[in-house]
């Protein structure tokens, strides 16, 4: 995988295989809080030959940086710069969960960057059990169990389930918990509406950690919004639904105006 280097840390992230090219539209991938790379790996795939297609990994995580961070912003002011290295034009960001709360920050602070947006699986508070925050310090492989187990629907294939649970455990405990700690700090609610780029909402029927409550707030709040929802299906709709998923993205991304 290619390398950026931001600051005093290195980003490592997937690129399509034709390189960037300047009249094609580019999509940006952003995992959620302990994930990698391997999240995004199916609609990477789908896309991939029809669009610009970028898959970072935010620092602390996959083959970055070790050194995670405990706010959102921060991981959207790294996120900044890496457009501006990387992409030949603003992208569509695309966020999943924490990275959904990345690409929203990206929009209000950065709004000339991105050219439209896709939120999966997020709102715009994520608050978190204490429990969760103390058992990722105090007793980490069965916290992270128990997260996997609220993550996916319970119609969801048990293997997919456990890969999920074998790729959050690769995170080291001190980044989980500051993702989880950033994920508990963000609340944007009264910003919300300030969003003005085009905007995809997806959400699994069945997420009990960003409930579709979540989603259908962002829908009424941001003006130029629409929003999809998939019955079977989880937080982690994009490993359940991945087809489902790459072809919403696909065709909202379809909707959008070539670039200049």
């Amino acid at each position: 995988m290619p390398i950026i280097e931001i600051k005093d840390r290195k980003i490592h992230y997937l690129i399509s295989p034709n390189s960037l090219e300047r009249n094609r539209k580019t999509l940006l991938f952003v995992h959620g809080a302990g994930g990698n790379r391997n999240h995004w790996l199916n609609q990477f795939d789908g896309l991939k030959n029809e669009f610009n297609v970028i898959v970072a990994e935010l620092p602390g995580h996959g083959a970055s940086s070790p050194r995670g961070a405990n706010r959102v912003e921060h991981y959207a002011a790294d996120m900044a710069i890496f457009i501006d290295t990387l992409s030949p034009s603003p992208p569509v960001v695309v966020g999943h969960s924490m990275g959904g709360a990345i690409c929203q920050t990206l929009a209000l602070n950065f709004p000339n960057k991105l050219s439209g947006l896709v939120l999966i699986g997020t709102g715009c508070r994520l608050k978190v059990l204490p429990s969760i925050l103390n058992g990722l310090l105090s007793n980490f492989e069965e916290t992270v169990s128990m997260i996997n187990r609220y993550a996916f629907s319970k119609y969801t294939d048990e293997d997919i389930i456990q890969e999920g649970n074998s790729e959050m455990v690769k995170t080291p405990p001190s980044v989980l918990h500051g993702d989880f700690l950033a994920c508990d700090r963000f609340n944007l609610c009264d910003k919300i509406s300030n969003i003005s780029c085009p905007t995809l909402i997806l959400c699994g029927e069945d997420d009990q950690l960003t409930p579709v409550k979540y989603s259908r707030y962002l829908l009424e709040k941001i003006s130029n919004a629409t929003l999809k929802t998939f019955p079977k299906a989880g937080h982690m709709v994009m490993l359940e639904m991945p087809e489902k998923i790459t072809q919403a993205i696909r065709e909202f991304v379809h909707t959008l105006p070539q670039p200049q």
